[in-house]
């Protein structure tokens, strides 16, 4: 007689547990509350929060926040020529309000210079240098590997379906008529 095992459950925690119950309890009182749309944006909220933090953990051994890597990357991306400071602003995944402060701790690493735009002197353009070419040849190998893990339980279909699904909420949110857009106030 074989020995019958549990699938392993993933674990919970009490915030999980306080949102799940006590917040769907107290919500039922108004009639606009909406369980799944609430339980949707406060797993989204939790998801990124705790992914937030472990990619801040893992780029700061390297000396970097998610959004010196986030400037990184975009400067990586730009061939040789750089990237106009206000079209940073536009690129970043993160807050923009401080792109010069950004700029300017990673230029006192060595990793990013600014210079003038070579068709307007009045726009400052940052530029990645050897050096931040050099860090993150070192550090994306390992970085990938680090978001496949966090995506190990989905397959690919669920990871394009969710991906899908982000970019629709998104969207809806970007787009509705109580905004104007991305990047825009309403």
């Amino acid at each position: 007689m074989g020995v019958t095992t549990k699938p392993k459950q993933t674990p919970t925690d009490k915030r999980e547990i306080y949102y799940r119950d006590r917040v769907r309890q107290q919500g039922q009182r108004y009639p606009q509350f909406h369980w799944p749309s609430v339980q949707v944006l406060l797993n989204l909220a939790y998801t990124y929060n705790v992914t937030a933090a472990h990619l801040a953990r893992a780029l700061g051994k390297h000396g970097l926040s998610p959004s010196s890597f986030n400037l990184l990357m975009i400067l990586s991306r730009n061939g040789g020529e750089g990237c106009p400071l206000y079209e940073i602003g536009e690129l970043l995944l993160v807050s923009r309000a401080n792109v010069t402060g950004l700029v300017d701790s990673l230029e006192r690493k060595g990793l990013v210079e600014r210079v003038t735009d070579k068709r307007d002197r009045r726009v400052r353009v940052a530029r990645i240098t050897k050096a931040g070419e050099t860090l993150l040849e070192s550090l994306l190998p390992e970085h990938y590997l680090d978001l496949r893990k966090i995506c190990s339980r989905l397959n690919t279909a669920e990871k394009a379906s969710l991906g899908d699904l982000l970019t629709k909420l998104r969207n809806s949110v970007q787009f509705s008529p109580d905004n104007k857009g991305p990047g825009k106030k309403p």
